[in-house]
């Protein structure tokens, strides 16, 4: 086990974790420089066209050192024989819709590279991953990457991460993950630094253990006892049609194989394994996964709900507690999916159905609208997932979709209304703090800290519902693009609030009512009104757009109907002379209006939802 090294590598958005990730395959001889795709950790394509990833990728890496001594206690005992090395590698998500499959996996690594681009520095997603290894007692290997670039701000960068972790400036590495400059010397330092499985640094102050530095000449402690049955976290799944639901786990004590029953901790279901392997970064069979290592199960189990991210694997009959952390994952946003053609109802259940079989998160009920037909309502992690999902439902399957604004879920307790409250970070250069308060302030958020070395980091409290409408691009725009965010959920509050309906004709239009806050209502029910009027063409009658809020009428617009003067024909005026003639006729065109407004159906057309994800646009 003293060979083994289990660690993670976490960046922001498009700090270069997945070309490093290529480099090490490289260098370990994985793969041949050359001869795979770039980002090969990051396997969809999706994901590759982005540039960001979406989806956490283990491999394991096999390498052998030479002339390397190392110490792992007080007393310089020095491993002996250890020239070759096992490297379990974890590519994790940047963005913040998957901070819980980020946090799970540092629970199963003893550390992480925290890589920061040398052209942005320290970002907001920097911070919050810092913060979870942090946590964790992990060790910490700062890492400066694209030092290649012409723009690479590299002592500035230097500087931010010597005051953020309290490293020394010899502590930083330097790489160029493109070119792979300084990429072996980072290979021997997570050789070097990170301890084996199951051996903790003991710190000795705070201090230290935010930087996590001089680890080989502090006291090593192992944690475990090499007869403890089996103890196993799972990190992630995918569903498999031939062999179930493939499980991604640590194993912290004991073993497993093919054929064991073992248990799981949070539902309780039992399993038969069929398989056990480890990450090539294909899967490859293996006899068994011992104390410290990563690998996976096929379970044969045909829904991939029934096993949890963040679930303990035990022996079937073990009364061994669960590994702590563990949380059911909830959709954070929902949003309603409507097909442009509703014959392709059925395809985009099919299609649903199929991303539900390989993401545990994804949650789904069908629905129907009297606008747009059968649809369904469904909720995701975050405005980034539901998109993903939207493009893989058009794109795999070949659909083409209406995604509704997306909203908040509010728990109802009684009469009150309780509110998703989030705790946001915010980076950005000190020219643009005042303009991004500001915004804050807009946003009904509260403020709680500041820190102002190199760049301002702002930490406040707001609610969700601010956060997901446009307040993202809204930061992006007043700081010129360089602020950037983080969050994560904190608690509910009790609010005033209750639902907004859009009444057309007096007919409510479900796509469009929300759970509104009081303080919003007026000023969200105005936008919603003259952003329909502009939207809905004008049909053969009169069209009243309304907003209700707690049993009012608060916000109404009028589209006026498409005239036909009936007392021409032909080009010329009927009856110019016979005043009750033109009565009848203006009355039976009034007559045939109200008809058609009775039994016609408003148009909206598919753009009316996409241009309301903004209330800029």
């Amino acid at each position: 086990m003293h060979n083994i090294r289990n660690f993670a590598i976490i960046a922001h958005i498009d700090h270069g974790k997945s070309t490093l990730a290529d480099r090490l395959l490289e260098l370990t001889g994985m793969v041949k420089a050359g001869e795979h795709n770039e980002q090969m950790l990051d396997r969809n394509p999706i994901s590759r066209e982005r540039g960001i990833t979406i989806k956490l990728a283990p491999v394991r890496m096999e390498f052998r050192v030479h002339n390397l001594e190392l110490r792992i206690n007080n007393n310089n005992n020095s491993i002996q024989n250890s020239e070759f090395y096992i490297l379990n590698l974890i590519d994790t998500p940047g963005h913040v819709d998957f901070s819980y499959e980020v946090d799970r996996t540092l629970a199963c690594v003893e550390g992480v590279i925290l890589l920061v681009d040398a052209t942005q520095g320290i970002q907001a997603q920097t911070i919050s991953n810092a913060y979870k290894a942090i946590e964790k007692n992990l060790v910490i290997i700062p890492v400066i990457n694209k030092i290649d670039m012409v723009n690479a701000q590299i002592e500035q960068t230097q500087q931010q991460l010597i005051d953020f972790l309290g490293v020394t400036k010899e502590e930083i590495l330097l790489v160029s993950a493109k070119t792979g400059e300084g990429v072996r010397g980072l290979l021997d330092c997570v050789i070097e630094r990170i301890p084996p499985p199951n051996i903790i640094p003991i710190f000795n102050d705070p201090f230290d253990k935010a930087q996590g530095k001089q680890l080989l000449t502090k006291t090593l402690k192992n944690i475990t006892d090499k007869n403890e049955p089996l103890k196993a976290l799972i990190f992630d799944s995918y569903y498999d049609p031939h062999r179930g639901v493939i499980a991604f786990l640590r194993v912290f004590s004991g073993n497993v194989k093919g054929g064991m029953k073992v248990r799981l901790c949070q539902s309780q279901k039992t399993i038969d394994i069929l398989e056990t392997g480890i990450f090539t970064p294909d899967l490859l069979a293996k006899v068994s996964l011992n104390d410290g290592e990563i690998g996976y199960i096929a379970t044969n189990l045909k829904d991939i709900h029934q096993v949890d991210v963040g679930d303990t694997v035990v022996n079937e009959k073990s009364n061994n507690t669960p590994l702590p952390g563990y949380k059911k994952t909830k959709p954070m946003v929902y949003a309603s999916i409507f097909t442009t053609d509703t014959a392709d109802y059925l395809n985009l259940k099919k299609a649903l159905e199929k991303l539900y079989l390989n993401d545990s998160s994804l949650q789904f009920n069908s629905i129907y609208s009297k606008a747009l037909g059968a649809g369904f309502r469904v909720g995701f992690l975050g405005l980034l997932h539901a998109d993903v999902v939207r493009e893989r439902l058009e794109r795999e399957h070949n659909l083409s979709l209406v995604l509704t604004p997306p909203q908040v879920e509010y728990e109802k307790r009684g009469e009150m209304f309780m509110e998703p409250i989030v705790k946001i970070f915010l980076i950005t250069p000190n020219q643009y703090t005042g303009t991004v308060m500001q915004l804050c302030e807009n946003y009904r958020a509260k403020f709680i800290t500041m820190d102002n070395k190199n760049q301002i980091t702002l930490t406040y409290e707001m609610p969700l519902s601010e956060m997901i409408a446009d307040f993202y691009d809204r930061l992006k725009s007043v700081s010129s693009g360089y602020a950037s965010l983080d969050w994560e959920l904190l608690r509910f509050e009790p609010v005033k609030a209750d639902k907004m309906l859009l009444l057309l004709n007096s007919e409510p239009v479900e796509e469009f009512s929300e759970i509104v806050v009081q303080e919003r209502s007026y000023e969200k029910a105005s936008h919603l009104v003259k952003k329909m009027r502009e939207i809905i063409p004008r049909q053969q009658y009169e069209i009243k757009i309304q907003a209700q809020y707690k049993g009012k009428i608060i916000a109404s617009e009028r589209i006026s109907p498409f005239r036909k003067d009936v007392l021409i024909k032909s080009g010329k005026v009927i009856g110019t002379g016979d005043v009750g003639r033109k009565k009848k006729l203006l009355e039976k065109q009034k007559e045939g209006k109200k008809k058609m407004k009775m039994i016609g159906r408003v148009e909206i057309p598919k753009d009316a939802f996409l241009k309301l994800f903004n209330k800029n646009s």
